[in-house]
């Protein structure tokens, strides 16, 4: 019963170059190939077992679901623009929405998409050795990702013999460029959220890392009119414990070395902030500033170290600047307190002088009356 129906199936298509339908119930087998089409005569089917031949060539699947619980879009198979001069691709269109989800175009290469068996998915290749393999035979294997709604945004991420580029194209930049041969560890970021350059286990939010004896980070401000970079290096300095050294890159030695010690060297001179003055630093000359020398003595004695000064024990943390303020302002009460003495003694000596030519005269006028005397 099939084989007639086929049979009859072959005849009426080949019979009908029209739109005439011709509706056959129940279900059919053909044994051999066929080919549906207005365009078809006697085939010739070689290794095909289906054949659709006419000018404009569509398949529509027609799902008849209502039931909105259940899925029931219809689809289309396209091949090729129905139009003139329209393009050349196959398609698969969700003829519910009117997209075109999936499309091939004409002249498509050889392995322009290829799945292995494995699941590796293949582009530009037919032996994917990854989850995604890309191959360009045209030099630099790029893969481009766009945002069209909204702000305009385009990122290449580019490779080829030279490096591995990933670049902004709107602003013609290469926020990020990784060069062939690169070392390993060249950048490797943590799951602590280190970062390491040279290391695979950094142990700090960023962690430089060399094998020699030295290791540094350049600074450079390529507008800086005279020297534009500076170096702050780390090396086993003369001592062999360990020296941090920063370098401004003008030919000369380092401006600054600090050895494990803690011993700084500087090459040049040292300018900080200021103290804070609570103690009035250097305003001891407004006489409401002034210590009396009294209070001040008694002060002095009985806490161990000068007003303002502070003690300054060993090995004990010292901030600088407000240590450099108190002293200046105990050397100012001293200065204070000795041009006190020196007019104390200038009068002192006045009054001494004055004295002095007091006595004086009394002795004139004694060896007189002696010697008024003696005359007699």
């Amino acid at each position: 019963m099939k084989a007639r129906h086929a049979a009859a199936l072959l005849l009426l298509l080949a019979a009908t170059s029209g739109r005439a339908q011709t509706v056959l119930p129940g279900d059919h087998t053909v044994l051999g190939a066929l080919c549906v089409g207005p365009q078809c005569a006697s085939e010739s089917f070689g290794d095909d077992t289906l054949r659709l031949k006419a000018y404009n060539l569509r398949i529509h699947v027609d799902d008849r679901t209502t039931n909105p619980d259940y899925s029931g879009h219809d689809w289309g198979f396209l091949f090729n623009d129905v139009a003139q001069f329209g393009e050349d691709y196959f398609a698969v269109e969700d003829r519910t929405l009117a997209t075109v989800p999936f499309r091939i175009d004409g002249f498509a290469p050889t392995n322009a998409l290829r799945i292995a068996g494995n699941g590796d998915i293949g582009i530009g290749t037919g032996l994917p050795q990854h989850d995604l393999h890309i191959v360009s035979n045209g030099g630099t294997a790029t893969i481009r990702m766009e945002e069209t709604v909204g702000t305009a945004a385009r990122w290449d991420i580019e490779a080829n013999s030279a490096a591995f580029v990933i670049q902004d194209v709107l602003a013609a930049t290469n926020p990020i460029m990784l060069e062939k041969n690169a070392p390993s560890y060249a950048l490797r970021i943590a799951n602590t959220g280190n970062v390491g350059l040279g290391t695979s286990s950094p142990q700090a939010p960023l962690e430089i890392f060399r094998r020699e004896a030295f290791n540094f980070l350049r600074i450079t401000a390529a507008g800086a009119e005279v020297n534009d970079s500076v170096d702050i290096v780390y090396t086993q300095g003369p001592l062999g414990t360990g020296e941090l050294r920063y370098n401004i890159v003008d030919g000369d030695g380092p401006e600054m070395r600090l050895n494990a010690k803690g011993d700084m060297e500087i090459a040049g001179t040292l300018t900080t902030i200021g103290p804070a003055c609570a103690a009035g630093c250097d305003a001891v000359f407004t006489e409401r500033r002034i210590i009396p020398e009294g209070e001040y003595a008694a002060r002095m004695w009985a806490d161990g170290h000068l007003p303002h000064v502070g003690p300054t024990l060993p090995e004990a943390p010292v901030n600088v600047s407000e240590k450099m303020g108190g002293m200046l302002n105990a050397l100012e009460h001293a200065h204070v307190f000795i041009e006190r003495q020196n007019r104390r003694i200038a009068t002192l000596e006045a009054e001494k002088a004055a004295q002095d030519t007091r006595i004086a005269r009394l002795e004139a006028r004694l060896m007189a009356l002696e010697t008024s005397r003696t005359t007699d």
